[in-house]
């Protein structure tokens, strides 16, 4: 079973191994991701050390170890941001169905008010009918 190496234009840190550039990079199992391949060719350029290759620019290292920490904490942090932004959502949706609802029962009570004005209106009149001499 042949691992899968890759070359890269600086050096990349596994665990306690460090790789300087143009040494193989173990990718998959034991290694870097596929991604993070794909991120240093990306970043850095496809790897160009050879016979016929002039000497480049210092690159600069890259720890893993500390690039993967720090992006578990960013999950972390974006998955706690995502519950508060689904409970904020949630509560926000709540209080809009109470405003909603609160509307229909105040239109209710002014209906509601409206019919017994009109009926204490009617009262009024009865009893001043009532109150009338004959």
């Amino acid at each position: 079973m042949s691992k899968k190496t890759e070359q890269f234009n600086v050096t990349v840190k596994v665990g306690k191994k460090t790789y300087r550039p143009g040494e193989p990079v173990p990718v998959g199992t034991g290694g870097i991701t596929v991604e993070e391949a794909e991120n240093f060719r990306k970043n850095f350029g496809a790897f160009t050390a050879g016979p016929e290759s002039t000497a480049a620019a210092p690159v600069p290292s890259v720890d893993l170890d500390r690039l993967r920490e720090a992006i578990e904490k960013l999950s972390a942090d974006n998955d706690r941001l995502s519950a508060d932004n689904d409970r904020l959502t949630a509560e926000r949706d709540g209080a809009i169905g109470d405003r909603n609802t609160l509307l229909e029962q105040n239109e209710q009570l002014e209906t509601d008010n409206a019919t017994l004005a009109a009926e204490v209106t009617k009262l009024q009149a009865e009893i001043e009918k009532l109150k009338a001499p004959k």
